[in-house]
């Protein structure tokens, strides 16, 4: 018995053929879809923060603050410190007296700050991919009062508008 090889190559070229007909077209609906709908070559950053209290002495607590940044994106994000992709902290104090309604963040005084956190590692970091980080930022801070601390990253991107920011409130007694 003999084996009919040109039979079988002729019908694996044919499959050949199709299978790349069927690719192309596969391939390049995968490239729009990762490219522009799904923007996978973003950099998509994100930050939380929240914030402990501890006892420190008689009239004053330890404040930990955790600033946690996050790359959600596909893409590893640059964080050089200054200019170039840092993060800053502000702990904002609610004075006395504060009117009933809507509070404006950007009014309230900042307390303590923590800029360029990024800055003090040499070099800076960088953010990859689906990795979870935390920044600890501790501040001494008078008991009996209320606070705004608000973190906010930018400069991670090369576009004017490109930050991140979050804020948590808490009460130290």
């Amino acid at each position: 018995m003999e084996f009919p090889l040109e039979k079988v190559k002729t019908w694996a070229e044919l499959a050949l053929t199709c299978a790349s007909l069927v690719a192309i077209p596969v391939g390049g609906w995968w490239v729009y879809h990762n490219f522009s709908a799904e923007d996978t070559h973003e950099a998509n950053p994100n930050i939380t923060v929240t914030a402990e209290v501890l006892p420190y002495d008689d009239t004053r607590r330890l404040l930990m603050v955790h600033v946690k940044p996050k790359n959600l994106g596909k893409v590893p994000i640059e964080l050089d410190g200054g200019k170039k992709g840092d993060i800053d902290v502000l702990v904002k104090t609610f004075p006395a007296g504060l009117a009933s309604g809507r509070v404006d963040r950007d009014k309230l005084p900042v307390a303590f700050a923590a800029h360029n956190i990024v800055s003090k590692y040499n070099g800076g970091y960088v953010m990859e991919p689906g990795i979870d980080y935390d920044e600890i930022e501790t501040f001494i801070v008078p008991k009996g009062s209320t606070y705004l601390v608000y973190t906010e990253m930018d400069h991670y991107d090369d576009t004017p508008d490109d930050e991140v920011d979050d804020s948590a409130v808490v009460k130290v007694d």
